[in-house]
């Protein structure tokens, strides 16, 4: 090779290492975003479990919780692996007025979380499609238990949904 050709070559071969560094960046401070709202989760259902009057409630979502930490465990390792470091969590889980509001509000945060798991697996795509797979499974259980809390909330009083809000509004 001459010289021009090395100095292309070199360059393209930075250029490309860039954009794999970038993307390695992008990957790793999306993991560590849904890390954050997965352990905030935790907290948060936990301690709706401890405001539920009905035993059967309190233990499906002391089990959703319990599904919801293996997700940020998942993720811390996956988190470690990438050579990232493991974000603080400084938020407190908020908090409804009655164990239904508390479950509305669950509901809602489960809706959130499937919403930004899609953007993540398209991030984790291209990357390292083993993360976007596992990425994937983790949406499906937080479809689930979106169907999950909802059935709770229609149990706990079905004919409370407020206007606008249809069990048909929930995918």
């Amino acid at each position: 090779m001459d010289k021009i050709t090395r100095a292309l070559h070199a360059g393209w071969q930075h250029f490309l290492q860039g954009l794999h560094g970038e993307d390695h960046q992008k990957l790793l401070e999306s993991l560590r975003e849904e890390y954050v709202e997965e352990a905030r989760d935790v907290a948060q259902f936990t301690q709706h479990a401890g405001r539920m009057y009905y035993p059967q409630l309190w233990e499906r979502l002391l089990r959703i919780a319990a599904e919801e930490r293996a997700h940020v465990e998942w993720l811390r390792e996956k988190i470690l692996a990438l050579g990232g470091d493991i974000p603080s969590l400084l938020s407190m889980p908020k908090s409804g007025k009655n164990s239904w509001e508390c479950l509305l509000m669950d509901l809602d945060e489960e809706k959130r979380s499937c919403e930004a798991l899609l953007e993540r697996m398209h991030t984790a795509e291209p990357i390292d499609p083993e993360i976007a797979e596992g990425l994937r499974r983790m949406r499906e259980e937080e479809k689930r238990h979106r169907h999950e809390i909802l059935d709770m909330l229609t149990k706990s009083d079905p004919y409370a949904l407020p206007r606008g809000r249809t069990a048909g509004g929930v995918t």
